[in-house]
């Protein structure tokens, strides 16, 4: 992995890329100017050395000198199911997902928990790019809204739900994972009848935590074993 102390993100164009208004605000923010060479990415897996030519108000340019495209050798998939829950929470969630490697993140609707996050994708996805420049991450991950009666569409082979009544974390774990958090309110009765007709149960400890500490502590021990970090 390329070592950057600043990485920038931007939509290439021609031998060019373009540098939204948020960018831009970046570029002033750690006092870049024109003519200095930075590096790139545009999440979906491409590194770029770019001179930048042109600085505006709510929009830049650069000309990409170099390019190239970073493989991603991960061999497993790591899955997080979020509840629809509040956004403060949910941002924070999504933004440590990013930097534990999670491939897919799926806002989940459920019965206590059914806010509506389209109208927010490109929040989302502002989130995400940060998260990931900051920890120099060229391949962003998915992010999309489902309903809790289509987790089975998406779920891999080794699907665990956090619940407290689950078995410990597993000690050997060689595919695809993928992890579905409630929210707050738990699962409804229908709900975990399902969960717990299709997937694995698994429990963290003993204390009660929020859904967003619930998920970042099971992320974090699959991301170490999945070698996702």
């Amino acid at each position: 992995m390329i070592k950057l102390p600043n990485l920038f993100f931007g939509i290439k164009e021609d031998k060019y890329l373009i540098f939204d208004e948020h960018e831009t605000v970046h570029f002033k923010t750690v006092r870049k100017k024109e003519s200095d060479i930075i590096e790139c990415t545009d999440g979906k897996g491409y590194y770029y050395k770019v001179k930048i030519t042109q600085i505006g108000k709510k929009k830049s340019f650069g000309e990409i000198l170099e390019s190239k495209y970073i493989e991603n050798n991960e061999k497993t998939i790591l899955n997080l199911f979020a509840p629809a829950s509040r956004w403060e929470r949910l941002r924070w969630l999504i933004e440590k997902s990013v930097e534990l490697g999670v491939d897919n993140i799926y806002i989940t609707k459920t019965a206590f928990s059914n806010r509506d996050y389209k109208d927010k994708v490109e929040k989302i996805n502002m989130v995400i790019r940060d998260s990931a420049k900051q920890c120099v991450r060229f391949h962003f991950p998915n992010v999309d809204f489902i309903n809790f009666k289509n987790i089975q569409n998406y779920a891999t082979k080794n699907t665990y739900f956090l619940d407290f009544n689950g078995q410990k974390l597993p000690a050997n774990i060689a595919s695809d994972v993928s992890i579905i958090v409630g929210p707050e309110g738990g699962f409804s009765k229908e709900e975990l009848d399902f969960l717990s007709s299709n997937f694995n149960a698994i429990r963290l400890g003993n204390k009660i935590l929020r859904f967003e500490t619930a998920a970042f502590v099971a992320l974090s021990y699959f991301a170490i074993a999945l070698n996702k970090i």
